[in-house]
């Protein structure tokens, strides 16, 4: 097991390479003559966020995923659509799923008293993300700012941007090689499912019907099965369970509960079929601080995805 030491000497080093090959020449001082408060501003308001609903750091997580994903991380998540646009929010994949966004206004509200019209709504999700993550026990990682937020929000492009619930290894890979993230990327940012909550339709079929079979998938654990069908009966799609079994803490347990077949969605379990997902899967519960370093450097390199306008 590495040592903090070494840990955080690779955390240096990797923060001065990411500076480096940063294609969209962000920095971590870009507000701090134009709006130097900016940060304090954003963790004292997803600290109260976050302390009201600890449910709500995963929705706030989340939309910086998928503003990302679709055109590159330029605020395009946020934005409503027009008489002639469906914007992304509207989405298939977004509606009624992605929360947060009460929350994000009210933090760019505070921001615009503070220092109107300086940060961007990009860079609030950027810093949100991170804050959100550390509220519930994960490591903090430098926010590189300096985005510019997009113009254009198309629902059509997110259903050919974000990966689906039901994506195989293969499609996981495809579809974060599109944004110029690997393997390892894809399969550190899936631990972001260690805190939230899904809808129990987003696990259905493996649990109720799997491949039309009106079984359980056999490859989860059944005590763990039965478990779940007490949670989420047939009848009821849209109750809600924890997305692991420490759902409200930030941490490695995601991948012990694919390692012993509790995984939850497709593209969960999917990690499991891999070789390389199963190495990292038994690397990350043997040393969780390695996931928790990792899972900061693949968000700076996410959030790094060049805006497309």
């Amino acid at each position: 097991m590495a040592t903090r030491g070494s840990q955080w000497f690779l955390w240096i080093a990797s923060i001065l390479l990411i500076a480096v090959v940063s294609q969209g020449q962000l920095t971590t001082d870009f507000y701090d003559s134009t709006c130097p408060q900016a940060a304090t501003i954003v963790k004292q308001k997803v600290d109260e966020i976050v302390d009201a609903d600890k449910g709500m750091a995963a929705g706030l997580m989340r939309l910086h995923f998928h503003d990302c994903f679709v055109r590159g991380c330029d605020g395009s998540v946020l934005l409503i659509s027009t008489n002639t646009t469906l914007a992304e929010k509207e989405a298939l994949i977004n509606n009624g799923s992605l929360r947060g966004f009460e929350h994000i206004d009210d933090i760019k509200m505070e921001l615009e008293c503070a220092c109107p019209g300086v940060v961007s709504c990009a860079d609030i999700l950027a810093m949100v993300a991170r804050d959100a993550t550390v509220k519930l026990g994960g490591l903090s990682w430098p926010v590189f700012l300096g985005r510019i937020d997009g113009r254009s929000s198309v629902a059509d492009e997110v259903n050919t941007s974000l990966p689906f619930r039901t994506y195989n290894f293969s499609q996981l890979v495809a579809t974060f090689a599109k944004v110029g993230l690997d393997t390892k990327d894809m399969i550190v940012l899936s631990g972001g499912h260690s805190i939230g909550q899904l809808h129990c339709g987003a696990f259905f079929e493996r649990l109720w019907d799997f491949q039309g079979q009106n079984i359980t998938d056999p490859s989860m654990d059944p005590e763990f099965a039965e478990s779940l069908k007490a949670q989420c009966p047939r009848d009821n799609p849209l109750l809600f369970k924890g997305a692991d079994s420490t759902n409200a803490t930030f941490d490695a347990v995601y991948y012990l509960d694919l390692l012993t077949r509790k995984g939850l969605m497709d593209s969960d379990v999917a990690l499991m079929s891999d070789p390389l997902g199963v190495e990292y899967a038994i690397k990350a519960v043997q040393d969780p601080y390695s996931f928790l370093f990792e899972f900061g450097m693949a968000m700076i390199k996410m959030g790094n995805i060049p805006a497309s306008d």
